[in-house]
Order: C-alpha cells, then sequence, then structure tokens
C-alpha cells in the first residue's frame, strides 16, 4: 500500500499540526515556485509550482485559509477549491497546485488576502529512526477582483504619510493606504542628520487601513528626521526602492528611486 493511501484515511491535519511544530531547524525538500501569489479574477484559477528537490519521495499537504484563519491543515469555509489537497511528490518531482474560485463570495471592490500553506512529510527510509519531521511552509495569496481602480504597481507612492509628536512629547509614524490593494514594505526607516530609526522590518498595509507606529518619548525636540525610505515588494516578489522628504506638519508621499523603477523579479 502506498504512503499516501496509508496515510489519507487518517487525521492527516492535526498530526501534520503535531509534528510541524518540532521542525525547527529542520530543512525543506520542498520549494514553492515564488513568494507570493496573485489570483487575478479576471480568471477562474490559479496554479503555482511545488518542486521536491530530495532524492526521497514526500508526502505533501496543503490547505488555504483566510489570513485570520487558523493554520491547523483545515480549509476555511472559503469559496475557493484547491487541488491536490493531498499528493505524493516523487523524489526531483514537480507538482502544480491549482485553486480555483468558484465565481462569488469574495469582495469586488478591494484586494483580499488569503494564505498558502504547503506541508510535507518525508518518506522514511528503512532502518532510520521512525521519527519523521514535517516542515509547514506558507505564502501569501492576493485576490485581486477585476476591474479595481488604479494600478497595484503604483500603490506603495500612493502611501499618505504623517509623522507627528503629541503633548506629551511621543513622536509617531502614521501611513493611510487609501488604494485598494496592499502594499508590502520592507526596511521601512527615517533618517536624518544624527543618524538613522529603524522602524519596522516587515509592514503588510491592507487596503483601505491606517497604521501608526510608535517611535517613543526620547525623540529630540528638534525636527531631526529628514528623509523616510522603505522597499515595496511587487508582485513578483522583487523589491522597489522608495524615498520621501519628511514633512512635520503636512502629509507627504514618497517617490519611487529612478534606479528601481523596473519592476524587479527575485533570483530562481
Amino acid at each position: 500500500m502506498s504512503l499516501l493511501k496509508r496515510l489519507s484515511h487518517r487525521l492527516i491535519g492535526p498530526m501534520l499540526l503535531l509534528i510541524g511544530v518540532a521542525s525547527t531547524g529542520a530543512q525543506a525538500a520542498v520549494s514553492l515556485a515564488g513568494t507570493r501569489l496573485i489570483f487575478d479574477g479576471a480568471f477562474r484559477e490559479v496554479s503555482i509550482d511545488v518542486i521536491n528537490r530530495s532524492p526521497r519521495e514526500v508526502l505533501l499537504q496543503a490547505w488555504l485559509s483566510s489570513a485570520a484563519g487558523e493554520s491547523d491543515g483545515v480549509s476555511d469555509d472559503l469559496p475557493f477549491a484547491l487541488t491536490p489537497h493531498l499528493s505524493q511528490l516523487p523524489a526531483n518531482g514537480k507538482q502544480a497546485l491549482r485553486i480555483l474560485y468558484e465565481g462569488v463570495g469574495m469582495p469586488q471592490g478591494r484586494e483580499s488576502l488569503l494564505h498558502l500553506y504547503v506541508m510535507e512529510i518525508p518518506r522514511r527510509a528503512e532502518g532510520e529512526n521512525p521519527l519523521s519531521i514535517a516542515i509547514r511552509q506558507r505564502i501569501n495569496v492576493f485576490y485581486r477582483p477585476p476591474g479595481l481602480p488604479g494600478d497595484p504597481a503604483d500603490s506603495a507612492q500612493e502611501l499618505l504619510w504623517n509623522l507627528t509628536r503629541d503633548a506629551t512629547g511621543a513622536t509617531s509614524l502614521r501611513v493611510s493606504n487609501r488604494s485598494a490593494y496592499h502594499a508590502s514594505l520592507q526596511n521601512l526607516r527615517l533618517d536624518g542628520i544624527d543618524g538613522k530609526r529603524d522602524v519596522s522590518d516587515y509592514l503588510l498595509l491592507p487596503p483601505g487601513t491606517t497604521r501608526t507606529l510608535p517611535l517613543g518619548t526620547d525623540e529630540p525636540a528638534n525636527n531631526r528626521w529628514q528623509h523616510l525610505s522603505f522597499n515595496a515588494l511587487t508582485d513578483y516578489g522583487g523589491q522597489r526602492n522608495y524615498r520621501a522628504e519628511v514633512d512635520w506638519h503636512l502629509p507627504f508621499k514618497a517617490r519611487l528611486l529612478p534606479d528601481t523603477a523596473h519592476l524587479e523579479a527575485p533570483e530562481s
């Protein structure tokens, strides 16, 4: 009997979750063909390849979850079908995961965030320790309805920033995303005559939201911050660099630096 048949009738989700907890430090044999996935709502499905780079077959489980859902191996009640949910990936093999949309049930006025989970369990060779280490990976899936206004590539430079100080002396950086798309930012920082201040390593801004990032009360009384800079992730997982002149009195926007105006895809 195959590995898939022996395991498919058991409680796969809870078992994988339990083993996944013990996977810290393990190296994945399975990799995904991208770091994020854009589901264009003009089409009924999207796919992503899963690649087994090891010389052994693995059992693969995949499921979808809402951004606020549980990651226990059971898909949320979403209007999507994921296939195959459970499969056996041969050594050095490749498998396409397909996500199909039912056509109704998702917001149409903005982009939505889902999570795609992929769990692998390597097949145990004879004579080895019976403990199998499962490794769980997760990437963001952005469902993008057709007909949304604006260009998703422009969402980062349309962010509205405010740098303020209240009566107690506490300084905050506020950012508003008024677009219909998610903005994924990395390496957000302020710099000025006294050095630099790292604000956030990673910041995901859903459509129509505002985030306030406290900077503390130890800021000098003078307006020392002069520039804001960050990297924004593209649809392909590449990065574009942005920089803004800080205005302490009015909202401001960042501009795309000319040398990163192209869409840069990550190395495979």
